[in-house]
């Protein structure tokens, strides 16, 4: 037994929300990426784009490594297991005041500089995308301060075991920038996603938990009481994460990075076949993990870790169950699936095979993405962000040449290679350190489960092709 009946009831039940909600999401995520291909193609604008994202994810990363929920929530939760409601409020009062400030100052010193550092981010691009480049950094710069502290609102919701809004938080997102790309493009051209981008950050990932966090009895007293024991303890799990560097964040900054020197729509290609991946990975392993993590941090505060250690090994190789067949599918039908999903857009026959084959590549990783959603909750729940950030770090430093030369040797295939390839020898160390940390005996067990199913999955691919 992992969980008992009520907590199992309720895992099946807020991870169902999560499931269902980021379905939608992703499909309307593809619809924002299908907008940009149907209005735009793939060409060297759409590469500045995409470039664009950089600098503000780079800030966002700065703040909790990116992952602000994933670190507060078990904080939060231990004050509420332990009846101490005032106190909760009180840490998340202290921690959204000392973030905004944070932010307020990262944004403004990124609009200063943005010109250096943008040639930092593509030094591959040519002068009149650089100028491009700059331009779309400032709009989308200020909205990471909605998104971050939004993070923090959705994190409180999601350990009070409410999911909904925070779910809901990316539908209202993309809806937001379909409609200003669809209305603005005739007259600001890509320009208008990048608008989009910001108000859909405002409205969906800000002021819709905002909004809900009104009736949950949220208490906010802004001040600067860092000295408070949960706050440093807040900020002792948060550091790590800020001065490491997480795989799954870094690679896509590698890929753009090196796609910056290659021909014009590399980093397009990359960037809209590594979405069709992505959307197994949200939908199932996201909502895993998300629905799954505020009890296995609960089971940590309340000292149960046989059954916390247990449940880690269930989810595992539940989500093997699942994606490696996905990822199978997705590499022997790459071809057909793109040339459906990218119909009726301004891509040609060269842009939809290029995109046919970084997608294949990067299906190979798709399965260790997935179940890292439930490794890094693993981590994080007991409250062990160095392991990870270390890992992460040494991984990320030592896959630079690897990523230079596939990227030399094979182009923009080469980079979706390298980035399976690091995304599986992430994952692969992450969980055998993970399991002897939680004092699992079933490592094998997941092991012999993940080669069972490899090897299915390879035969029925075979059946398949």
């Amino acid at each position: 037994m992992t969980f008992s009946s009520d907590s199992r009831r309720q895992v099946i039940r807020s991870t169902g929300v999560v499931v269902a909600a980021a379905m939608v999401g992703r499909l309307t995520g593809f619809g924002r990426e299908w907008m940009v291909a149907r209005l735009l193609g793939s060409n060297a604008l759409t590469d500045t784009y995409y470039a664009a994202f950089t600098l503000p994810n780079f800030l966002s990363y700065l703040i909790a490594g990116g992952a602000l929920g994933i670190v507060f929530i078990p904080v939060f939760a231990q004050y509420v297991a332990a009846g101490r409601e005032d106190d909760s409020w009180y840490v998340f009062s202290t921690v959204l005041t000392v973030i905004g400030l944070a932010l307020l100052v990262l944004v403004t010193a990124g609009e200063l500089f943005t010109y250096p550092l943008a040639h930092w981010i593509a030094p591959g691009f040519p002068p009149d995308q650089q100028i491009l480049l700059v331009k779309l950094i400032r709009i989308l710069l200020p909205a990471q301060f909605f998104l971050c502290l939004g993070g923090l609102l959705a994190a409180v919701q999601n350990a009070k075991g409410r999911f909904l809004a925070p779910a809901l938080a990316p539908i209202v997102y993309n809806f937001t920038l379909i409609g200003c790309a669809w209305m603005l493009h005739r007259r600001l051209g890509i320009t208008s996603f990048a608008v989009g981008v910001a108000a859909g950050t405002m409205v969906g990932f800000f002021g819709l938990p905002l909004i809900t966090l009104r009736g949950l009895g949220a208490s906010f007293r802004p001040n600067l009481a860092i000295r408070h024991p949960g706050v440093k303890q807040f900020f002792k799990l948060s550091l790590p994460i800020m001065l490491a560097l997480s795989v799954d964040v870094t690679d896509i900054w590698i890929v753009r990075w090196f796609g910056s020197y290659l021909s014009p729509a590399s980093i397009t290609w990359l960037m809209y076949s590594r979405f069709l991946v992505i959307i197994p990975i949200a939908i199932i392993g996201q909502g895993a993990g998300i629905g799954s993590y505020p009890f296995l941090a609960q089971l940590h505060a309340e000292g149960k870790h046989a059954e916390r250690a247990r449940s880690l090994a269930a989810g595992i190789k539940s989500l093997l169950l699942i994606m490696l067949p996905l990822s199978a599918l997705t590499i022997v039908l790459s071809r057909p699936l793109v040339h459906l999903v990218y119909t009726h857009t301004r891509l040609t026959q060269v842009d939809t095979e290029s995109i046919a084959g970084a997608l294949a590549l990067f299906a190979l990783g798709m399965s260790a993405k997935g179940v890292q959603c439930i490794i890094s909750r693993g981590f994080t729940s007991a409250h062990n962000t160095l392991a990870p950030a270390v890992i992460g770090t040494l991984i990320t430093f030592l896959s630079l040449p690897l990523y230079w030369f596939c990227a030399r040797t094979w182009q923009y295939q080469g980079l979706a290679a390298a980035s399976s390839i690091v995304a599986v020898l992430f994952a692969g160390i992450t969980m055998v350190v993970l399991f002897r940390r939680a004092e699992a005996r079933n490592l094998n067990g997941v092991l012999v489960c993940a080669a069972k199913v490899s090897l299915a999955s390879f035969l029925g691919a075979l059946l398949c092709h």
